[in-house]
């Protein structure tokens, strides 16, 4: 069996009505205080009254939204919440999808509809809107004993009826009438749809209809006695009772969901925890790895930084004296060429002498004994051209050969040099002494500023100076 939000409404207006008017009475206007965890709602009356509170959900203005409040469980005490439960349950049974959706938008007064279907799945038929603050308001169900009713009368009905149909909540009246009928314990006889004849402990009252809309209401004849009313009014508190059995199902239901719900939220508050946890770590690996990048100038520097690192010495590298590097500025002291030794003849060019300013070192008018300590090497124009295609395997010994050369030359040439510096010495002091001076073979000759014993005064003493071949050759 399926229904619709509005036939629930429609079956609980009128005693709804009814409920309504006796909690004016009870409150006064009076302040109110709710506690959920009792649960109590208290009006501060005198003396003040005490009911049990039903949450079943709250409306949001900020939020324009309607949430029921099964779908937060284990925020409240079981009981509290065990009213909302019954109404979902009874939704999908019903198929009222009003009933079983969490959050639904606020539009045509859908918090006070929502409440209405409940009563008539619920069995609690008066309700309290209680403002919570913030623009929310907490729609309440409540029960106590202060709602007993007294017997329905054919005055009490028709105020009931009358007052709930000035607010033009009810859709089919038809519905409305035989659904109050019921649950007050009087007895609904229908002739047709369009008339019926309700007959209470004091009377009876004809209801006309149109379309479902009660037209009018006139006295009529009572359908049944004093013991069919009795046994109707047993059948409606058997019915009320089978609503607290179900309430009190829905409590237990309450309750398994409510851990259910606290196991999922601590899941997922732990999942969040973890997610935050990793992404906290993860910023803190992103800014060591940016620091460890781009490490920052510390703000003093000492010794140690600013001083040069020395570099690492190999170990086949052997420091070298440097009275034993080699002058690469030394025509006769370097590394043989890659290119060919090409032999030649030698040029002595004479430089001139320190203290004989002006006179000619080269040419006709030089010296007949020129001091020669330049030489540059002119190859030989026939044999240079003769070994064009010399191989790169040859290279070598002929470079070597080419050294040995240049090195005998450079002593044999060092030698002539000695011999004519002496020569020199001597016609100097032949020039200063005249040609017929005595010859003083004792004292030693001064060469650029070096003491030189001739060959006149080695021959005196037994030691005749040898010449270049002699001493090289051993002749």
């Amino acid at each position: 069996m399926t229904k619709t939000l509005q036939e629930l409404i429609d079956a609980s207006i009128f005693i709804s009505t009814e409920y309504q008017a006796v909690l004016a009475e009870l409150s006064q206007g009076a302040d109110w205080d709710v506690d959920f965890s009792a649960p109590s709602f208290t009006l501060q009356t005198t003396p003040p009254v005490t009911l049990t509170p039903y949450l079943l959900g709250t409306e949001s203005a900020s939020r324009g939204t309607w949430i029921w409040s099964w779908q937060e469980l284990g925020h409240f005490n079981p009981e509290v919440v065990s009213a909302a439960v019954q109404a979902k349950e009874a939704g999908q049974r019903l198929e009222v999808d009003e009933l079983t959706t969490d959050e639904q938008p606020i539009q045509d007064g859908l918090a006070r509809r929502l409440t209405l279907a409940s009563k008539a799945v619920t069995g609690l038929y008066a309700h309290y809107p209680a403002r919570a603050g913030g623009n929310i308001t907490a729609w309440l169900l409540l029960e106590g004993d202060a709602f007993e009713l007294p017997r329905l009368t054919e005055q009490r009905m028709m105020q009931v009826i009358g007052e709930s149909l000035t607010t033009d909540t009810a859709v089919d009246h038809n519905l409305a009438v035989n659904s109050y009928a019921a649950l007050r314990g009087a007895h609904v006889e229908w002739d047709t749809d369009a008339t019926c004849v309700v007959t209470v402990h004091d009377g009876a009252q004809r209801f006309w209809f149109d379309d479902h809309q009660i037209t009018g209401v006139e006295p009529a004849e009572p359908s049944v006695g004093e013991k069919e009313l009795e046994e109707l009014e047993r059948q409606a508190e058997t019915h009320r009772e089978a609503l607290r059995e179900d309430r009190q199902v829905a409590m237990k239901l309450a309750v398994q969901l409510g851990e259910l719900q606290r196991a999922e939220a601590e899941e997922k508050n732990e999942r969040e925890r973890e997610a935050a946890e990793n992404e906290r770590r993860e910023r803190e690996a992103a800014r060591a790895a940016s620091a460890t990048e781009e490490e920052p100038l510390p703000q003093e520097l000492s010794t140690e930084d600013i001083s040069a690192p020395e570099p690492e010495q190999p170990e086949d590298d052997v420091a070298v004296p440097a009275s034993e590097v080699r002058d690469g500025d030394r025509p006769f002291d370097q590394e043989p060429t890659q290119e060919p030794a090409v032999p030649g003849r030698v040029q002595t060019t004479v430089l001139p002498d320190p203290e004989d300013k002006g006179e000619p070192t080269a040419g006709p008018q030089a010296s007949p004994q020129p001091d020669t300590t330049t030489m540059a090497r002119i190859p030989e124009p026939d044999l240079a051209a003769s070994q064009p295609g010399i191989p790169r395997e040859e290279e070598t010994v002929v470079a070597d050969r080419g050294r040995d050369e240049r090195e005998v030359v450079e002593v044999r040439e060092d030698l002539e040099i000695r011999e004519v510096r002496e020569q020199d010495a001597a016609a100097r002091r032949e020039t200063v002494a005249g040609p017929d001076a005595a010859e003083d073979i004792s004292a030693p000759a001064v060469v650029d500023g070096e003491e030189v014993e001739t060959n006149e005064q080695l021959e005196k003493k037994g030691e005749k100076k040898k010449g270049f071949f002699s001493r090289f050759f051993g002749v």
